[in-house]
């Protein structure tokens, strides 16, 4: 009797153990090479097709500058057909990352101002 109490008792002793709460600082990401290529692979992309809406926005700009509605028509169609990916959130913390322009920089023209392009403001 004496015996099973006193192996009752270290099992209940002995399988005691402190866990520390899992916080943001003391857990660690890994991830698989494959799946890092995956992200660097979609990032790149991203990147490919943000530098092609750069040029095609710069190249939108000229035209209207221009007056030329040609090089306006084909850079707009070519504009709205460039593939866009839709990134999680986290994935802009991520090296390589290219920020996209945004439909607020463009209306304002702040774009155009970054990419050395004049604005002038025609008066009637």
């Amino acid at each position: 009797m004496r015996c099973i109490i006193l192996v009752i008792g270290l099992m209940i002793t002995g399988c005691v153990h402190h866990v520390e709460p899992l916080e943001p600082s003391n857990t660690n990401l890994s991830r698989s090479k494959e799946y890092q290529k995956e992200i660097t692979a979609l990032i790149s992309i991203d990147a490919e097709n943000k530098k092609w809406e750069r040029i095609y926005l710069k190249e939108i700009a000229a035209a209207q500058d221009n007056d030329d509605t040609i090089a306006y028509k084909f850079f707009i169609v070519e504009y709205i057909n460039l593939p866009r990916l839709r990134l999680p959130k986290w994935m802009e913390k991520e090296p390589g990352y290219v920020q996209r322009v945004s439909d607020v920089d463009i209306l304002r023209g702040e774009f155009m101002k970054r990419a050395g392009i004049k604005i002038i403001f025609k008066k009637k």
